[in-house]
């Protein structure tokens, strides 16, 4: 390959009649030249379902970025990394790696979770500030008590939060101020909304603990020996503030038109543009510059037979089951949904079928490979067999009511209605993410701190109660955390299937969220059974310490009141401990791997199963989707473009200020061949970034 010289891009003319903040296209500008645009620095993130191939669209244009000049570089925040595959090159290690084998000036950054949250804890002084939560005067009770283990585990979902502050701690670095372009291949949709709410979440949180720090200093000392915290508050708060400020510096990039632009890519399918929809009002409003629609596998008209023969091609040195076809159509509402069913589920039925008298099945893998088709084709087909069936959706991006044209949204079972006559014994249920919280907070339940309140009167401390009521402790409990949704979400489908009125359902069918977020979802039990058994622990120590301590802590409710918080937790742990079994049951669960057959997908779907391996999960069937079968015709290429245009029709429909209409709009082929390594990101970034 030729080198590349490194000179800037040329800056685009027209960007300077554009106004400051402006999130309108340029006119007259090719999307490339305004994305290339001038020698200050700009953040692209590249969003949306899983499976429209962000990697692929984030790193060929991150290569042809470089080529034009910029010195650049593409990061993963991704819990399930693909970004060494399709570099061909590995990234991993949590640091910056220069492409090898060319002169672009191009870096690639996986983010590593684990050894971000470590430095996180580390650095921050949150784990410093929490240690000291004593009392003081009874500091050897409190110890006993181990305040601090509630911090061991850092909860799932923090892993896309620190990824963030990590590359904004890179770029701020001077080492890496030479960096003109970052390219962000986010995670999928659900997972980059709530990416987009924890810079507020954690800045908020913070904010909260360093006033508590700052009001400490001003405490008289009687009050700062309850939390055993010395004269001087002033490291902490230091320590505190330069955390808050880069989390401030992230959420002001998030909104900052001038710096970052946010590309949501989609698929021509009707799930795809839905989706991609539900994102953009969101983005809206959090107020998140976006003005660009990829749409991405569009099939031309001039493919025909050489496409169909190199895709063919490429799916040798794919997994031996090769059972679910690429159909023409898309798979949407029942009569489509029991067709597909009888073809991909017909050699396995009979043996997932045996058995237990009530079976869990989950099925998950990288986004995009068909994962909430295959789950509701299943359960159309127990029901079809007159099994009573739940498909639950525990994705924080749903396509189940999509999938079913019917919405099954609102938290509880919906029947699915069959258009084909009958009553089906189907259900479906979409975990509501936020009605989950609003019940987490029930079960954690806080008035405001006016008990705690009551208790610092009933203390007769003058003075110290009036500071430590002015300390506003129970703020800090005020908001739960993104991330908790899922575990709610396991929670409530275990306390639904134990309740004697769903007791009849024979077939659970869970549409679980993409890779990484389905092995965070399988960490959780884990994680919360851990967590809530502290908490029980704690409550139940609380008991038997003096009354000054218990007062304290309990917010001077009565020992009835305290046994009532101590119960409410230990159901959530019951339940958690439910949850974990069911997961590790070989008698009734079973985890299904969907994927497609490509390299990225396959070498995806092996970390998947050695995790699940790990982890003790039952796993037998794995599930290859859309294979181009030997017989396929210029017929399913002419029906399958007439179903993508009907999705590209519904695109355009879709008017108004929030619209995705409102976008611009840019095609991406299918490509014959898997966009793998650096001269296939070049091709297809030249076919798709003009």
């Amino acid at each position: 390959m030729p080198a590349t010289t490194r000179r800037g891009p040329e800056p685009c003319a027209a960007s300077a009649s554009a106004a400051p903040g402006s999130v309108a296209v340029v006119e007259g500008v090719p999307c490339f030249e305004e994305l290339a645009a001038g020698r200050e620095r700009k953040y692209i993130m590249i969003s949306g379902k899983g499976g429209v191939g962000k990697t692929s669209l984030s790193a060929s244009l991150a290569v042809k970025l470089a080529a034009a000049g910029h010195t650049t570089l593409v990061v993963s925040t991704d819990p399930a990394h693909s970004l060494s595959d399709s570099l061909a090159q590995d990234v991993s290690g949590g640091k910056p790696v220069l492409l090898q084998g060319t002169d672009l000036p191009l870096w690639g950054l996986e983010i590593d979770p684990e050894e971000a949250k470590r430095e996180f804890f580390e650095g921050s002084g949150v784990s410093d500030f929490m240690s000291k939560m004593g009392m003081g005067f009874v500091i050897d009770q409190i110890k006993d008590l181990k305040l601090g283990e509630l911090l061991n585990t850092p909860p799932p979902g923090l892993d896309e939060a620190v990824a963030v502050a990590k590359v904004v701690q890179f770029v701020q670095a001077a080492e890496y101020a030479r960096f003109s372009r970052i390219v962000f291949d986010t995670a999928p949709t659900g997972h980059t909304l709530r990416l987009l709410t924890l810079p507020d979440f954690v800045d908020a949180s913070l904010g909260k603990v360093i006033r508590l720090r700052k009001k400490l200093s001003g405490a008289t000392s009687v009050v700062r020996g309850l939390f055993g915290a010395g004269e001087s508050q002033d490291e902490a708060v230091t320590k505190l503030e330069a955390l808050q400020s880069r989390v401030r510096l992230v959420k002001q990039l998030f909104r900052d038109a001038s710096q970052t632009e946010f590309i949501i890519a989609t698929i021509p399918t009707f799930l795809g543009v839905n989706e991609s929809s539900r994102l953009l009002r969101a983005l809206r409003s959090e107020n998140i510059p976006c003005k660009r629609i990829i749409v991405n596998q569009l099939v031309g008209p001039a493919q025909g037979d050489a496409y169909l023969r190199l895709k063919m091609k490429d799916q040798i040195g794919a997994l031996e089951m090769v059972i679910a076809p690429m159909v023409d159509l898309e798979v949407r509402g029942v009569p489509a949904l029991s067709y597909f069913g009888n073809v991909v589920w017909k050699d396995v039925y009979d043996s997932m079928n045996a058995g237990a008298d009530r079976k869990y099945f989950l099925l998950g893998g990288k986004g995009g490979v068909g994962k909430t088709s295959c789950s509701a084709s299943l359960a159309v087909r127990f029901a079809s067999e007159g099994l009573p069936t739940l498909v639950v959706s525990t994705d924080p991006a749903h396509s189940l009511s999509d999938a079913f044209d019917q919405d099954l949204s609102g938290g509880n079972p919906v029947q699915v209605l069959s258009p084909m006559g009958g009553d089906l014994p189907l259900w479906g249920l979409q975990l509501d993410p936020e009605q989950a919280k609003a019940e987490l907070r029930e079960v954690l339940a806080d008035d405001g701190g006016k008990k705690l309140n009551q208790v610092l009167d009933s203390l007769g401390l003058g003075v110290v109660s009036e500071q430590l009521k002015e300390l506003q402790l129970s703020e800090l409990l005020d908001t739960p955390p993104p991330g908790v949704d899922e575990a709610i979400a396991i929670a409530k489908v275990v306390q639904f299937l134990k309740a004697p009125e769903y007791s009849h359902f024979k077939r659970i069918v869970f549409d679980t969220a993409p890779t990484g977020h389905t092995l965070r979802l399988l960490s959780l039990p884990d994680f919360l059974d851990a967590s809530i058994g502290k908490l029980v622990r704690l409550r139940q120590k609380l008991s038997s310490a003096t009354s000054a301590v218990k007062s304290f802590f309990s917010g001077g409710g009565q020992a009835g009141e305290e046994d009532e918080a101590v119960k409410r937790l230990e159901q959530l742990q019951a339940r958690m401990e439910d949850a974990k079994a069911l997961f590790r049951n070989q008698q009734t669960t079973e985890f299904v791997i969907v994927t497609i057959p490509t390299v990225m997908a396959t070498a995806e779907s092996c970390r998947l199963a050695a995790a699940l391996q790990q982890e003790g999960i039952p796993l037998k069937t794995i599930i290859v989707n859309q294979v181009v079968q030997a017989n396929a015709t210029d017929k399913f290429l002419v029906a399958r473009r007439a179903d993508q245009a009907r999705a590209l029709a519904h695109l355009r429909e879709d008017t108004g200020p929030d619209g995705l209409a409102s976008l611009q709009l840019i095609p991406g082929p299918l490509c014959d061949l898997e966009v793998r390594g650096l001269a296939a990101l070049q091709y297809f970034g030249g076919v798709v970034w003009k």
